[in-house]
């Protein structure tokens, strides 16, 4: 179940997750970003800064507590942090030469400085918190890391509409939620002793709703997931990158009962997402060691498992219904063991329900068909191939939905 820390902050996350999404002007998305920030981490104050390329400073868009603050370029915790385009934890500021004394009666004991980065990767300013009771941590870092994604897109928005029509900044906008999806994708596959696991997701035009995540357990296991999130844009981009930090959190530790798990991340996406937000979620737990498989699948495409043995398919179907659309739901759990060449294929909508030139949808049975004759390949080839058969049945028909898929071969 749900920790104490994990509830705090899956209620902050899905609290200011739908008020981003909603917000039109910067000011007020950066506000509530501040907000977040320091609620996420227990901090007393945030801020953000950006960079002053005229007068060569940096100031504060947003500073709890204080009115706009403007110190030189390279000055202080936020300047090197900046400079060096890297995040600084300190946790006692008078043993720091960096520290920048500011006059006035606020006294500032540890802080956490995180670069805000464009779409190009290049540093536009600064997230900043202070002073947590106990000081700051590494998860601190990481927790932060998506308040400062979501506050330098919104940086980026306001330069945009000031440089373009309305027509290039909606795709500008597009693009730059694209881009925060396709960074909280994982950056490597897991490589664990006796299996070979692969994933890709290809977003459609618009801001799609698919993720998939691979998180290594502390006890050398491997929890994955596969998600698709209700409706399309911006506002889906922000549930799902909510959803997935939300699930990182939950799982650094294995989790004592992943169907407990998941019935009480459904109610948190319920009563802090609206009721036409939910999501598909398959998760999976494996102990790496006995290839013991536990899963949950609330509501999305049941995988097929393919039993080298037999050559038989198998659909993993135990669970319940989609996170966040009813409240009240409860969910089961399904386990079973991955023998030696198995193989277990994810994968979302976009491949079960692509469509051709003729609206006839493709059969979930050529998708059996493929798999079938795939034993003998690895996960990245199996992969491929069931892309390139969605792409060829769906010809010069328009990509509707995205394309995701997730491979584990047991080796």
């Amino acid at each position: 179940m749900l920790t104490m820390q994990g509830e705090h902050i899956s209620r902050v996350i899905f609290n200011y997750a739908t008020k981003i999404g909603d917000a039109r002007e910067t000011g007020a998305n950066l506000q509530l970003n501040a907000d977040m920030a320091r609620d996420l981490v227990g901090a007393d104050r945030c801020s953000i800064w950006l960079i002053d390329r005229k007068t060569s400073e940096l100031w504060t868009m947003v500073a709890h507590g204080v009115p706009p603050l403007r110190i030189p370029m390279g000055q202080g915790l936020v300047g090197a942090s900046i400079d060096a385009n890297q995040s600084i934890v300190v946790n006692d500021t008078s043993r720091d030469p960096r520290f920048l004394h500011t006059s006035g009666t606020y006294e500032t004991r540890s802080l956490l400085v995180i670069p805000l980065r464009s779409s190009d990767g290049a540093v536009i300013g600064a997230l900043q918190a202070l002073n947590k009771p106990g000081g700051f941590s590494s998860e601190d870092v990481d927790l932060l890391g998506l308040a400062a994604t979501y506050s330098a897109s919104a940086i980026e928005n306001q330069r945009l509409r000031l440089e373009a029509e309305s027509a290039r900044l909606m795709m500008r906008e597009l693009e730059i939620a694209r881009d925060v999806q396709q960074r909280l994708f994982p950056e490597h596959h897991p490589k664990l002793p006796g299996l070979d696991c692969t994933a890709s997701c290809r977003a459609a035009k618009s801001v799609g709703g698919d993720y998939y995540d691979f998180i290594q357990m502390t006890d050398g296991g491997l929890f994955f997931t596969l998600g698709d999130i209700s409706g399309k844009g911006i506002a889906a981009a922000v549930l799902m990158a909510s959803i997935q930090a939300s699930i990182r959190t939950q799982v650094m530790t294995p989790p004592p009962s992943l169907s407990l798990l998941m019935g009480s991340f459904n109610k948190a996406v319920a009563s802090f997402s609206r009721s036409e937000r939910y999501s598909t979620l398959f998760c999976g737990q494996l102990d790496a060691t006995m290839r013991k498989l536990t899963y949950v699948n609330a509501g999305q495409v049941e995988p097929m498992l393919l039993r080298a043995a037999t050559g038989k398919v198998e659909r993993l179907s135990a669970g319940g219904p989609p996170v966040g659309l009813l409240s009240f739901a409860q969910y089961s759990h399904g386990e079973l063991t991955l023998e030696t060449g198995d193989i277990l294929l994810c994968y979302s909508d976009g491949i079960s329900e692509a469509t051709n030139m003729a609206d006839e949808m493709w059969d979930d049975v050529e998708v059996r068909h493929l798999l079938q004759a795939s034993g003998h390949l690895s996960a990245a080839e199996i992969e491929q191939r069931i892309i390139t058969a969605a792409d060829a049945f769906a010809g010069e028909a328009e990509q509707a939905d995205d394309l995701t898929v997730m491979v584990l071969k047991a080796i």
